[in-house]
């Protein structure tokens, strides 16, 4: 086979990462306009169409990023404007995705230089999956900014899903101890692991759903207890395991199951004690439910420690943004949604710089 040489198989991950992300980004600008509207899917009706007049985008006005200079910001049948929403999403989609691959996609390639022998099918798995994260996020914040909610059915699905793939999530920081077996039906054995997780599910999923109405006050359908279930098998793991405390050192997917469950405890908490702390306080909401779930994602995803950073990077970057706000529009409210997941965002991609600049700000306090 020919060889190919490392610095082009990176440039070739690059530009596929931009350009892939550019592609991405105008889906997602799909989403964030027909998710919320009753009536439209997805994918129906099929194809772009113009908000105003309706008429159908051509491909050629479709390109990301391109296609809204060289129209101006004009519909080509009725000129009615076009958000400059569009262009921003699949310019931010396409730099994020660009990020993540410089930042988790180093192992993708290896240290070779021919590709049949060097590519890493698990690292690109990770990237893909990286890559779909921060896309649920910035089609939750398009949402949240547009139309102040959080649908349920993005959040819980997101968060099952992070949940039952967190014995392999590369985000989760792992102790500095020394790890065991990363495999737990090998550490725990897999009749007793089935067992453990068909206990922790069925009780804690039951219970919620025969015990925990919905908002309507009614018994919940099993579709609205999916996330207890799954979070009652990943506890019956962890049950199963301290019982058996003969395991030393600690499977390394155990730990990841640990962190996530307890990140999305921490988080979920956190966001639902302030929330309730406000309506004390100011007497009226002042905090949805809906980042309440969405903080559950996030944490789930981080860690229990990065998902309190993320916080108080997401209040930091909200008083910025309310403040400019007020002084400008006159406007008290803000959706907290994009800026819980500017910060999610953040310790994900980001997390050496914003370490750097921690400790940089501790040796100044010293």
């Amino acid at each position: 086979m020919t060889a190919i040489p490392l610095e082009t198989l990176e440039q070739i991950l690059w530009i596929f990462s931009g350009v892939f992300g550019a592609i991405v980004g105008s889906f997602l600008n799909v989403c964030i306009y027909r998710i919320p509207i009753e009536g439209l899917k997805v994918n129906h009706p099929r194809g772009s169409f113009c908000p105003s007049c309706k008429a159908p985008v051509r491909w050629y006005d479709n390109v990301p990023v391109l296609a809204w200079i060289w129209l101006k910001g004009r519909c080509r049948d009725c000129s009615a404007g076009i958000s400059v929403r569009y262009p921003l999403v699949e310019a931010f989609t396409s730099a994020m995705f660009l990020l993540a691959a410089y930042r988790f996609g180093g192992d993708i390639l290896g240290s070779e230089s021919v590709l049949a022998e060097t590519f890493e099918v698990s690292q690109f798995l990770v990237l893909l999956g990286i890559w779909a994260w921060i896309s649920i996020l910035i089609v939750v914040s398009g949402i949240d900014f547009d139309h102040r909610i959080i649908p349920d059915r993005l959040s819980i699905p997101a968060t099952c899903l992070v949940l039952l793939l967190s014995p392999w999530n590369p985000t989760i920081l792992e102790p500095a101890a020394a790890v065991g077996s990363d495999s737990l039906v090998a550490a725990l054995g897999a009749v007793d692991l089935g067992i453990a997780v068909l206990i922790g599910a069925a009780a804690l999923g039951i219970g919620f759903q025969r015990l925990v109405p919905n908002w309507e006050g009614n018994r919940r359908k099993l579709s609205e207890s999916v996330l207890a279930y799954v979070v009652g098998g990943l506890l019956g793991i962890v049950a199963l395991h301290s019982l058996l405390d003969h395991l030393d050192p600690v499977p390394g997917s155990l730990i990841r199951i640990r962190a996530s469950l307890a990140g999305a405890g921490i988080g979920a908490g956190v966001i639902y004690a302030i929330g309730k702390i406000g309506s004390i306080v100011f007497r009226k909401p002042a905090m949805g439910f809906g980042d309440v779930k969405w903080m559950g994602l996030l944490g789930a995803t981080l860690g229990p420690l990065p998902i309190l950073f993320s916080f108080l990077i997401a209040c930091l970057l909200g008083s910025i943004i309310g403040i400019w706000v007020r002084v400008k529009r006159g406007s008290s409210y803000i959706p907290f949604g994009p800026f819980l997941s500017a910060g999610a965002i953040s310790m994900l991609l980001m997390r050496p710089e914003l370490e750097w600049l921690w400790e940089s700000y501790l040796s100044l306090l010293r």
